[in-house]
Parts: structure tokens; C-alpha cells; sequence
């Protein structure tokens, strides 16, 4: 980034006078000391992906977990204010102009004006889903890779990239409750724990259970994260390889249990029940199904002896 002297201040800096009047990164650091406090005159559209805990914006103090998306207007003081230190700290974030950001709405929509109509209103903050995520971060990743493409073409590619995310941004902004909310109460999140206990094997969205609860997604998401020690979507998860171990001890086939616990694709249920036990359902069940077995024996001779 330029340095400007607007003020004479070191935290304010302007976008580079360059061809594409944008700027991408998808950065990692293991440990990074007391993050900047700044401001700029441009968008910047920051994706959290973890290490962070609370992020600030002109006095404006909010949690922030995995996949937050926060919407940065031009000169707005912001960063992260804890922890000081922060460790595997992972984030993406593209900043644009607010002439970049009208060209690109190609006559049908003024994008400068749209992310106003929310900043405006204190709405600067959005949870994304894990595959909203994952697709934010795809196109990233492409922007980054396109700064390579030279010319006309690589241009013309970049352009596309950056419309595709704006797009994702823009989408993920009006379908999303704002991050912002009260945190609830134990008892209300031990109803809301009791109520994914008795759902899990069905198709569970965080937007529901914050509808019906009361509540705004982030504010749900940071306290049940905090309260059961995991993420809505990993308890979830846990919870249906956790059922699948014990059908496991049956003669039902694989394909079948993972259907009973939840899982619609076959190979989601590979990967997250190797992801949560280490190893494959199938080298799980051949470990275990005779020892389970003989359990089953034991256990159903000792009923039978219990009615005689």
C-alpha cells in the first residue's frame, strides 16, 4: 500500500494509481504482533477465516469467528483490536474503489451505492456459510492468480473475477441477518443445543435455528462456539459420525447409515467420518464389528437371562 500524508498520519493510505485501481490478498501468519489500527480511502471488503476475536470499526466493536465477512467503507477507522497478538491468523481481503465499484455494475446496479445503503446503517458485518466461504475465497485466489495474465485478456479476466465475487458479496448481503446481536443466555443456548440434538440427522441451517431462537446468526454462532466448545456446523457433524459409529455395529450397509445420520453424499461422510475418528468407515467397521458383536451377544444373553 501507498503511504499518504493525509493528516500527517501514518494509518491512512490510498489505492495505488494503477491500471485495475484494485487490490487482492489471501495472507497466513503463524504469530503477528498488534495489528494496525488505519484507515484508507477506498472499499475494503475483509474476509476472517480465523485468529481474530474482536474487530473494531469508528468505535463500532463486534465479534468475529470463522467466515465473517465485514464491508469497509472509505475512511473508516478499523482493525483488530484483540487479542494483541494473534496467532494463525488467516484472512482475504480485496480492496476497490468507489469508481471501480460503479464501472463494474455495467449500468444495472451502482455497487458504491449499495454497500452504502447498508454501512450507512451500521450493517458492516455478514456470517458466511462454510461453502459461501469457500467460494469467496475461490474467487480470491483466482484474482490473485489472474494478476498474472498480461494484456488485453488478463484484464479482461480479472474484470470478470472481480464481478463474479462482488456478486457473491452482494448476495451474501441482503440474504444475511447482520452479525450484530445480543449474546443469549445459557438457557437459551441449552435450547438450542437440545433442539439440534433432537435434528441432526435432518438438514440443519444456522439462519433457522437464529430465526426461531430469536436470535442474529453471529450472535448464535460466537456463543454456542463458546458454550459447547465447537461450531454449530462441527457439533452437527460430530454428532452424525458419532451416530454412525454405533450403526456401524450392525449389518446395515455404509451407504445406508450415512443417509440415516444425515449425509446425502456418500463421499461428505467419507471425509468428515475420517476427518473425526482417523480412519475410513469401512477399516472403522472391519476393527470393530466382531468385538461389538460379541458385545451384542453378551448383552442379549444377559437380557434373556434377566426374563427367566
Amino acid at each position: 500500500m501507498n503511504e499518504s500524508n493525509y493528516a500527517e498520519s501514518p494509518y491512512f493510505t490510498t489505492m495505488p494509481d494503477e491500471h485495475d485501481s484494485y487490490e487482492v490478498f489471501h495472507s497466513f501468519d503463524a504469530v503477528l504482533e498488534n495489528p494496525d489500527y488505519h484507515s484508507h480511502d477506498y472499499y475494503e471488503i475483509y474476509l476472517h477465516i480465523q485468529g481474530g476475536e474482536q474487530f473494531e470499526l469508528d468505535s463500532r466493536r463486534f465479534e468475529l469467528g470463522p467466515g465473517q465477512l465485514v464491508v469497509i467503507p472509505p475512511f473508516c477507522m478499523h482493525g483488530i483490536v484483540k487479542p494483541t497478538v494473534l496467532k494463525d491468523y488467516e484472512r482475504a481481503f480485496v480492496n476497490v474503489s468507489p469508481d471501480i465499484l460503479r464501472a463494474l455494475g455495467c449500468g444495472a446496479i451502482d455497487l458504491d451505492r449499495f454497500f452504502r445503503s447498508y454501512t450507512a446503517r451500521g450493517h458492516y458485518s455478514f456470517l458466511m456459510s462454510p461453502e459461501e466461504t469457500r467460494d469467496c475465497l475461490g474467487f480470491i485466489d483466482r484474482l490473485i492468480e489472474a494478476g498474472q495474465r498480461p494484456g488485453e485478456t488478463g484484464r479482461y479476466y480479472r474484470s470478470v473475477q472481480l464481478t463474479n465475487f462482488l456478486c457473491q458479496v452482494c448476495r451474501i448481503m441482503e440474504k444475511s441477518l447482520t452479525a450484530d446481536g445480543p449474546a443469549p443466555s445459557a438457557h437459551v443456548l441449552q435450547q438450542v443445543l437440545t433442539y439440534i440434538n433432537s435434528h441432526y440427522t435432518q438438514a440443519i441451517r444456522l439462519e433457522e435455528i437464529a430465526r426461531q431462537f430469536g436470535l442474529s446468526v453471529s450472535s448464535l454462532s460466537h456463543s454456542f462456539a463458546r458454550y459447547a466448545n465447537r461450531s454449530i456446523y462441527d457439533y452437527v457433524l460430530y454428532r452424525r459420525v458419532m451416530l454412525a459409529r454405533k450403526l456401524m455395529l450392525t449389518d446395515q450397509s455404509l451407504s445406508s447409515i450415512a443417509y440415516q445420520c444425515g449425509f446425502n453424499d456418500y463421499s461428505n461422510f467419507l471425509r468428515m467420518f475420517t476427518k473425526f475418528v482417523g480412519v475410513s468407515p469401512s477399516r472403522y467397521r472391519r476393527e470393530h464389528l466382531v468385538n461389538g458383536q460379541l458385545q451384542q451377544d453378551a448383552q442379549r444373553r444377559q437380557e434373556e437371562q434377566a426374563q427367566e
